[in-house]
């Protein structure tokens, strides 16, 4: 079970947290680059998703873009008191370093509790983004529109259309073989909440440790983790022609995760 330690790390008096150092010590160690024990993201097109046209004939092609500029992953040990569930709130994760710095974008946080570790993922919306720009006759474009519905679905409306394509494509043939390259709509196997501010953030929490099948698979990748190449695609499934194609969110990838490495 998942026990919220948001605010007895951020109320506990730890100077290091409240100053982000603890945040910068783990991007050091963690760095985004093209080695191993680090990360990056991939072009869109690695992915194939639902294209114009895909109601019709259920034609797929490669992703046209990513909705989001990805910011940062960030791996962590979880602490004593439990994995952070406010991750977008808490001063010693990367939303709140980022708005130190003045970066005032909305942000897409997808929070991962891999018990004992925690995978943080934030994505920043440009607002000049072609996807968010209005076109010519006035009419958004059709991931502007999709993007608009979601938010202002219900959660478990939310849960039923969050997308992912989990991919490696270097590692052990029995993890690779355990793991296909094919999308699933995650919230239907596993718990996960949602935290909007609108205008600000909204953060995704996936929990891993409420599905029995997923915490053993889970628990095969991440003991090969330092010999693994993976990549995710995240999006959200469009099932209405004015909804096509599809965009990813982003597309983030690590390479040799050496989890001794880790720090809280």
């Amino acid at each position: 079970p998942v026990v919220d330690g948001s605010d007895a790390a951020a109320a506990g008096g730890d100077c290091s947290a409240a100053s982000g150092a603890g945040f910068r010590r783990r991007a050091a160690r963690f760095p985004r680059g093209a080695g191993q024990h680090a990360w990056s993201c991939v072009e869109p097109g690695f992915f194939e998703v639902r294209g114009a046209t895909y109601l019709q004939d259920r034609k797929k092609v490669p992703a046209p873009c990513a909705m989001f500029d990805f910011a940062h992953l960030d791996f962590v040990l979880i602490g004593a008191g439990g994995p952070v569930l406010d991750v977008a709130a808490h001063p010693d994760f990367c939303p709140v370093a980022m708005r130190r710095e003045g970066d005032e974008r909305f942000l897409l946080v997808v929070n991962w509790v891999l018990p004992p570790y925690q995978c943080v993922m934030v994505g920043a919306a440009d607002p000049g983004a072609e996807w968010l720009r209005r076109r010519q006759d006035g009419d958004e474009s059709p991931q502007a529109r999709l993007w608009r519905r979601f938010l202002a679905m219900q959660p478990e409306e939310q849960k039923d259309v969050v997308k992912m394509i989990f991919s490696l494509e270097e590692g052990p043939w029995i993890v690779k073989k355990s793991v296909p390259r094919k999308p699933a709509i995650i919230g239907r196997q596993l718990k996960m909440d949602f935290r909007h501010i609108p205008g600000r953030h909204l953060e995704i929490i996936i929990d891993v440790s409420s599905g029995k099948s997923e915490q053993v698979l889970t628990g095969m990748v991440m003991s090969t983790m330092k010999s693994l190449k993976a990549t995710l695609g995240l999006l959200i499934e469009a099932r209405r022609e004015d909804e096509l194609p599809e965009a990813l969110l982003f597309s983030p990838t690590l390479r040799g995760l050496d989890t001794s490495r880790l720090i809280a």
